[in-house]
């Protein structure tokens, strides 16, 4: 999911590290073979917890029972919330395109989208979606700076809109989800992270009202970048208005994305409301979003076993079945991305070789 993927995305400005160019500072990228060796770790844990949870006959015997029981008329609404997710999230970009004056038609916007979740899904590396939007915007003759900027401003409205909704359900259902010690611990350890996150764009944003950037020294890394950062927050104040408008996409879209779980929850008989789904959902993005995994994969089941089971007493087949279908159903228009990759290959090549080569050029600065 793009929203839920904001707080690491935000945080991290990307899979395929800091955009080149920008600075010279060696803390902002990540050296080649340490990528990849982080891919290994990340595939070594997937398989580790999804083996462990499939290596019992009777597991797997009962999570086939529930697919094979999947209603299809609700796996078909899934991928309709899923479209409208990624088709929200492609208007919301574009009003940050506009806030850097950044023109790229209305369509070509939402094709380049679906080859970045494409890209995000299925490909490992460097080549992640954000690269591959930014590898587009400076092809049409953005700047490199603008160009990650419209892509770390919409990761932000994204995480804005999340904290919100698991302060805003996690109050309103806060007897129910602190019910068990698990769970509690889990929203808890939750809240506190995404405290951090708010603290790192709230300060963001009073160093942009305040003009504070500017009395950055000369000789700090990644000044230049900074600036252009600082400049960038403050055209969200100033433009408030668009900004309101991209948060209500921002919220319209993580509910399509709860739709999409709900329907894979109810395609495969989970006993569980939308409201009490919803207010786990942003648990297990948030959790699942770390990058101690692929695409969060056996995290996040692990979460939906320990909150769907003592919460809703969802059977864990069942409950691990609700993950990987939604999962599964919310990348699925990724699918359509394959499809147009074609028109698209030197975009992503661009980004991939952009990202592997980053270490090197850092290396090489003074």
């Amino acid at each position: 999911m793009r929203a839920g993927e904001s707080s690491r995305d935000f945080l991290l400005a990307g899979e395929g590290g800091i955009w080149p160019g920008l600075g010279r500072n060696r803390g902002f990228v990540v050296p080649m073979h340490q990528r990849w060796l982080l891919i290994l770790l990340q595939t070594a844990v997937t398989a580790g917890l999804l083996a462990f949870f499939f290596h019992d006959p009777k597991f797997r015997a009962d999570a086939l029972t529930a697919l094979g029981r999947a209603d299809a008329r609700w796996l078909a609404l899934g991928i309709a919330f899923a479209g409208i997710e990624n088709f929200l999230g492609a208007i919301r970009w574009r009003i940050f395109l506009r806030m850097l004056a950044i023109d790229v038609p209305f369509w070509k916007s939402v094709q380049v989208c679906l080859v970045a979740l494409f890209c995000n899904t299925f490909l490992l590396g460097a080549a992640g979606g954000d690269l591959v939007r930014a590898a587009y915007l400076v092809r049409r003759g953005a700047s490199k700076t603008d160009a990650l900027l419209s892509v770390l401003m919409d990761r932000a409205c994204g995480l804005a809109a999340l904290i919100f909704y698991t302060v805003i359900l996690g109050a309103w259902n806060y007897e129910w989800l602190t019910s068990n010690p698990r769970a509690a611990l889990l929203f808890h350890g939750v809240l506190a992270y995404e405290a951090v996150c708010a603290v790192a764009v709230l300060g963001a944003l009073v160093i942009s009202a305040r003009d504070l950037a500017n009395r950055l020294p000369g000789w700090m890394p990644c000044r230049e970048f900074l600036l252009r950062l600082a400049g960038g927050y403050a055209k969200l104040a100033h433009e408030w208005s668009a900004s309101l408008r991209a948060l209500a996409l921002s919220l319209a879209m993580i509910l399509a994305y709860f739709g999409v779980f709900f329907s894979a929850a109810k395609a495969l008989g989970g006993n569980i409301s939308f409201l009490h789904l919803a207010t786990i959902m942003p648990i297990a993005d948030v959790i699942s979003s770390l990058p101690i995994s692929i695409g969060g994969m056996g995290v996040r089941e692990w979460v939906f076993i320990g909150l769907l089971g003592p919460l809703a007493a969802i059977p864990p087949a069942v409950a691990i079945s609700i993950s990987l279908v939604g999962y599964l159903l919310n990348t699925s228009w990724g699918l359509v991305g394959a499809a147009i990759l074609p028109f698209y290959k030197g975009i992503v090549r661009e980004a991939r070789s952009t990202g592997d080569s980053v270490s090197a050029r850092a290396r090489g600065e003074t």
